[in-house]
């Protein structure tokens, strides 16, 4: 009774969105790997992921342009990652600006930032855990992959986890159990688009009627276990985020960071110590 009275106090419905946050504003613009405040250091990071997804973004849609680019989800992911660094990198472009300071509330470009932080990071894991167990066949009969093929599928199913970790090891961004909806609900809606798909005739660039072989919904049983098991592994990739995030902060405090409590104080009027 006592701990349900002590999480009401604790937790509002505030506390489940990305407008509130009780902590400093260069949370979301100064890096976990240095002491002070200062927001350049995570902008040029920043600079880079930005420049390697956008890349990416680039090279996939070129390397495929078809109106079916837009029904798998390792692009949806690879736009969620895009848009992450991008929303990054406009977070300490305007703290460099000093539009973006403690007292002043979340702007939207942060709480926005937040909620693609929130959801692409943990997607992003996913996409390479799903796409290296259930769909990467390295004896496929097929037709040989080229290696600009190869080479893509490694960026978007290996490099974006590359990125999004490193965006959560940098970063300061606050990692809330509470946000877990987020990004359950993109799965779950990206389940429910391939089922709406696969009912209304869809079919994948090849006219299999599916987008991917295990969400083949021709089988029920069988893609309703996979739907099962992949929202249970983005349960636990997104316990393993809000885990390393608290990690990475402890450590950057206790290691890293200056904080004013630890220095010893000195009066005004203090006399230097004869030796």
């Amino acid at each position: 009774m006592k701990m349900v009275k002590c999480w009401r106090k604790n937790v509002s419905l505030s506390s489940f969105w990305v407008g509130r946050h009780d902590g400093q504003a260069s949370d979301f613009y100064a890096s976990s790997l240095q002491a002070g405040e200062g927001a350049l250091p995570l902008l040029l990071a920043r600079l880079g992921q930005s420049a390697l997804t956008v890349s990416f973004l680039a090279w996939s849609v070129t390397s495929s342009p078809s109106p079916y680019w837009l029904i798998y989800l390792t692009n949806w992911g690879l736009l969620l990652l895009t848009s992450m660094t991008l929303s990054g990198l406009l977070v300490s472009v305007m703290a460099v600006c000093n539009q973006f300071r403690d007292g002043t509330g979340l702007p939207w470009y942060v709480s926005m930032y937040w909620l693609l932080h929130n959801v692409a990071v943990s997607i992003a894991i996913m996409i390479t855990v799903l796409y290296w167990t259930l769909i990467y066949d390295a004896n496929a009969t097929e037709e040989p992959v080229s290696k600009p093929a190869f080479w893509l599928d490694v960026a978007t199913h290996a490099f974006n986890s590359c990125i999004a970790v490193s965006e959560l090891l940098l970063t300061r961004t606050p990692v809330s159990y509470l946000h877990l909806y987020q990004p359950a609900g993109l799965g779950l809606w990206y389940a429910a688009f391939s089922g709406i798909y696969y009912v209304a005739g869809g079919t994948d660039a090849k006219g299999m009627p599916y987008i991917y072989a295990v969400l083949d919904w021709r089988q029920t049983a069988v893609t309703a276990l996979v739907v099962a098991g992949s929202f249970a592994g983005l349960v636990i990739i997104y316990t393993g985020v809000w885990a390393a995030a608290r990690a990475r902060d402890r450590l950057s405090d206790s290691c890293i960071r200056t904080k004013g409590h630890d220095l010893p104080y000195v009066a005004d009027n203090a006399q230097p110590a004869v030796v």
